[in-house]
Formats: C-alpha cells, sequence, structure tokens
C-alpha cells in the first residue's frame, strides 16, 4: 500500500504542478507523468486496486455527464453522424496501422490490434490480455497516444484559432 500512497502524492504534486503552470491537459498530465515517473524510478511497483480504480472512473463519469445540459441535445443531430464517421476513420486507421507492425514483425497481431485502437488504456489493456495479447505493450501504446493528444490538441486549437483570427 506504501508504494501506492506515495504514487498519489507524487500524481497528486505532478497534477497540481502542471495545473499552476498552464500545461496543456493540466492536472490530468501532470499526474500521469508523475505517477508514471514514480512506477519507472521504484522497485516496487504501485497498482490501483480495482475498486478504487472503478469509484475513479465512475466519478470522472459523473464529472463528465455533468458538463451536459439540454443545451446539447440540438447539437447532437450535427455531432453524432460526424462522431460515428470519425470513430470509423480512427478504426480503419488503426487497423492499417496494426497491419503494418505486424508484417515488419513488430508485434503479434493481438498485441497491435488493442494498441491502434481508439479506447481506454485500462480498457483496451485488458481486453489485450483476454486475446492473448501483451496488455503491458498495450497500455504504454495507448499512454503515448493519451500523453500526446494531451499535450498536443490544446496547442493545435490555440494556433488553429489564431489562424482563422480568433473564431
Amino acid at each position: 500500500m506504501s508504494g501506492l500512497l506515495g504514487a498519489a502524492v507524487w500524481g497528486g504534486l505532478g497534477g497540481w504542478l502542471a495545473w499552476r503552470v498552464h500545461l496543456p491537459g493540466g492536472a490530468v498530465v501532470g499526474a500521469m507523468l508523475a505517477a508514471a515517473i514514480f512506477n519507472f524510478t521504484h522497485s516496487e511497483r504501485a497498482v490501483m486496486p480495482a475498486g478504487l480504480e472503478v469509484s475513479i472512473q465512475i466519478a470522472v463519469g459523473v464529472m463528465i455527464g455533468l458538463s451536459a445540459d439540454r443545451s446539447l441535445l440540438p447539437v447532437l443531430r450535427t455531432v453524432l453522424p460526424l462522431a460515428l464517421l470519425g470513430a470509423l476513420g480512427l478504426l480503419l486507421f488503426g487497423f492499417a496501422l496494426a497491419a503494418l507492425a505486424v508484417q515488419l514483425g513488430w508485434m503479434d497481431a493481438a498485441t497491435a490490434l488493442f494498441g491502434f485502437t481508439p479506447g481506454g488504456i485500462s480498457v483496451m489493456s485488458l481486453v489485450a490480455a483476454e486475446e492473448g495479447g501483451q496488455p503491458a505493450v498495450v497500455a504504454t501504446m495507448h499512454f503515448v497516444r493519451v500523453m500526446t493528444i494531451l499535450l498536443a490538441a490544446p496547442l493545435l486549437v490555440r494556433l488553429w484559432l489564431h489562424l482563422r483570427g480568433g473564431a
């Protein structure tokens, strides 16, 4: 349990620091990086207990759900088809990258497919393990994806808005 407590302290401090310096994705990015660094630098790997992980996921789901209001309903007609198209495009691109990785001999098919398929780190890693893939490799691939997106997306949005004249 001390490993988990240490990782939580590191993650809390990393999240607070990243939030304070206005890092894109702030608290989440800082907490993820600091907790990962903790696990890389300590002999005892910290692991989140399943019950606590589910509780945190529920809390995050509630937090995101509370950001919705009735004004969202008319927007869904426009957003839903685009979201489905985007998901299909990401799946097809992920499958193409997975096929390339397998063809080049970089990893097995299950690991490649679940590593390049968009989804949550924990869920995709669990499903990969059930299907004979390497969950640690899948988790690493998704961690890199999430970190890259959390760091790059806000910067790209700011640049795009600036180029469009703040629209």
